[in-house]
């Protein structure tokens, strides 16, 4: 299954411009000494959940970390790196395990069943701004990040037939600042409109069409970025203070999703 995902991950990512994936299987740090993951029923997964490192560091420190004897998940480390996926600052993915391996990425939040063995996890790259984040240099994940986030969502729910409610992120489970504001707020609006949220923000059409559904564009949706179209996001931007540039950023993508799904 992982060659057939990363195989559809490789056609999307050529079409869409984000670098391809990277098997990050036997690459990144492991430890044979640590803790072993259980296995899971791939088939039975039943959704896909988005964290973010809340670090400066990388995909390779954060396996270094989790493998290492410092490591917060077991004395002694663990066996690889704690989530599936990862997701670069550049927009890469990366496949971080086999899929079959349950992770502790998740926690245990006390309900019913293993939300490890139930979920695959994500993990961007970066420190976000969130509930209960107090680092000041806390960003914003970038546009490439979210765009690749997308795609792995839209790839693995083809995959496993998932609903739109099945993407979770990490405050699901307990962690009030995981994967932070602008992914929380992209997740709640593909779970709770599963029918109504069909833009795809990657291209022009999907862009035009939002901000005429919000009524900021009267022209007609032709997939071309122009005055009129700059002109519209200007008054979106305006209206839900945002800084007015014209510019289609991480913070105004958030802003548009939270504006469609209370409309």
């Amino acid at each position: 299954m992982e060659q057939t995902l990363l195989k559809s991950l490789t056609k999307a990512s050529k079409t869409l411009g984000i670098p391809e994936p990277h098997d990050g299987r036997g690459h990144l740090a492991t430890n044979n000494n640590g803790a072993k993951w259980k296995t899971r029923n791939v088939e039975k997964l039943q959704g896909l959940v988005m964290h973010q490192e809340l670090g400066w560091g990388s995909v390779e420190g954060v396996a270094r970390y989790h493998t290492g004897p410092s490591s917060h998940l077991h004395d002694g480390g663990v066996e690889s790196i704690s989530y599936s996926w990862a997701i670069r600052r550049d927009g890469q993915i990366v496949l971080c395990n086999d899929l079959d391996k349950a992770t502790w990425s998740q926690g245990y939040k006390g309900r019913a069943g293993d939300e490890n063995a139930e979920f695959i996890s994500v993990m961007f790259e970066g420190m976000f701004k969130g509930e209960k984040v107090t680092d000041p240099k806390a960003g914003e994940p970038n546009d490439k990040q979210l765009l690749s986030g997308m795609v792995l969502w839209q790839v693995c729910k083809t995959e496993w037939d998932w609903d739109s409610d099945d993407l979770y992120g990490h405050y699901h489970f307990g962690k009030p600042a995981c994967p932070g504001d602008t992914l929380q707020v992209m997740i709640d609006a593909i779970r709770s409109n599963r029918e109504k949220l069909v833009y795809d923000f990657s291209t022009v059409t999907g862009r035009q069409q939002a901000l005429k559904d919000l009524g900021y564009y009267a022209m007609e949706v032709d997939g071309k970025w122009g005055p009129g179209s700059k002109g519209a996001l200007v008054r979106f931007q305006t209206e839900h203070h945002l800084e007015p540039d014209g510019i289609w950023g991480p913070n105004t993508e958030a802003a548009m999703w939270k504006a469609l799904k209370n409309a």
